[in-house]
């Protein structure tokens, strides 16, 4: 092992701490430097099912180019600070860092004219099988991210002028097969690529920001010692981290919301009626994720070690979610307004959500902030119908029991920076005949 790879391999093995930084005083995250968030499997399942719901077998070609564009931006400057490295050696940084992410463990079997990839355990397809085996049957392969992050790392590590090298996942745990394995063959066709949302690009950015007194400086000290938490996880020996009742994953903004918002649009072109049932549904993987992660990190018994008890009152609790919102790069998330039982306002200067829009796409009259609105719901759901002095507050079976009867709040987005307004703001009410 080469004195380059000895260096490499120590920082991206060690815990998450040495892989992340946290851009302040945004409460954002990044990976070298590209932006990050940390998430749950029951959010990308969602959010990826939604996906393929809306455009079938479109989705998979929209996912894939998503992953390839976040992972060659990822990926890509990591590569040329190491100019001197073989494309072995770079591919075993790509493997490296993939399961230092939580994403899984990849092994490359690749010439410059192409080969295979293959993986036992995998964040998209080893949760599909953990959250579903046996009671739905799958035919899909599950792991776009892997497919286009396979296809980025190859094609930086034997670059061509005369095109690049395609990953088809032809075997998928999720779908009963024994590993997971990613063809990759060379292309023609020139990659595409747009605007990457990179660490620059929002520590450069003209927001407004307020003195954090009271309650929303409670939220920052409970968000900087939450992240120490995380700091301190590693993957294990799957590559997989598994924590708080879930599997963890930093999943890159580019991916999550390019392949989100290249569906919105497409779906506003060809059938704009299904405009409101595909928001909601990303709204639902936005709240369900949030809704597990939040409460299974606010019952754990490192939230305690670190935080102290959780509380009993809700304006103390709303403040420990918004301290764990804030650790997990969504955003320095505050709410202005809270009245138990009937309203919540969360607001933020700037998401990654928001930055993201604003960078690839510019203003919009249109409500795009899904991702706090369905965060904003998951919060008061939180807030109000979880018992976290039970044994087991959040099991497998607490979200579906929640919603039997439909959800008792509403939620609507009253300001956003993409129509010219100061910050990020949603507005979540009760719904009065649900209580």
């Amino acid at each position: 092992m080469t004195s380059l790879r000895q260096g490499l391999r120590g920082r991206i093995e060690g815990p998450l701490d040495d892989l992340l930084g946290p851009i302040e005083p945004h409460c954002l995250l990044h990976v070298a430097d590209q932006l990050v968030i940390a998430h749950s499997h029951h959010f990308s399942l969602f959010l990826e099912q939604t996906i393929f719901d809306a455009l079938g077998g479109e989705s998979r070609g929209v996912r894939r180019q998503a992953a390839f564009e976040a992972a060659h931006a990822l990926l890509g400057p990591l590569y040329a600070e190491r100019h001197g490295a073989s494309p072995r050696e770079k591919l075993e940084l790509a493997a490296d860092l993939f399961a230092a992410m939580g994403q899984g463990r990849l092994r490359f079997e690749l010439s410059a004219e192409g080969g295979a990839v293959h993986a036992a355990s995998l964040f998209h397809g080893t949760s599909f099988l953990a959250k579903y085996g046996g009671r739905i049957q799958n035919r899909m392969v599950m792991d776009a991210f892997a497919s286009g992050y396979c296809a980025a790392a190859a094609s930086l590590a034997f670059p061509s002028d005369w095109g690049r090298l395609d990953a088809d996942e032809v075997t998928c745990v999720a779908r009963g097969d024994a590993v997971c394995t990613f063809l990759l063959t060379r292309r023609s066709e020139r990659p595409r690529f747009g605007e990457a949302l990179t660490r620059k690009v929002v520590e450069s950015a003209r927001v407004s920001w307020a003195f954090e007194g009271g309650a929303a400086a409670r939220a920052r000290r409970t968000g900087i010692a939450m992240l120490e938490e995380l700091g301190a996880l590693r993957a294990d020996e799957r590559g997989l981290i598994s924590a708080y009742g879930v599997n963890l994953a930093l999943l890159p903004v580019g991916y999550v919301h390019q392949k989100t918002f290249d569906t919105v649009h497409l779906i506003e072109r060809r059938s704009p009626e299904l405009v409101p049932v595909f928001e909601a549904l990303v709204r639902e993987a936005a709240q369900t994720g949030a809704f597990h992660l939040l409460g299974g990190m606010l019952a754990s018994a490192s939230f305690e070690a670190a935080c102290g008890p959780v509380g009993r009152d809700q304006h103390e609790r709303l403040e420990q979610l918004l301290g764990l919102a804030r650790a997990l790069g969504w955003g320095a998330l505050s709410a202005p307004e809270f009245q138990p039982g009937r309203v919540l306002v969360l607001r933020a200067p700037m998401t990654h959500e928001s930055a993201y829009y604003a960078m690839k796409h510019g203003p919009t009259a249109r409500g795009r902030l899904l991702f706090q609105q369905g965060t904003a719901l998951a919060i008061m759901q939180l807030l109000h119908r979880v018992d976290f002095e039970t044994e087991r507050p959040i099991d497998a079976e607490t979200y579906g029991a929640l919603f039997k009867l439909g959800t008792r709040f509403r939620v609507q987005e009253t300001k956003s920076p993409l129509r010219g307004d100061e910050a990020c703001e949603v507005r979540v009410e009760a719904v009065e005949d649900r209580w």
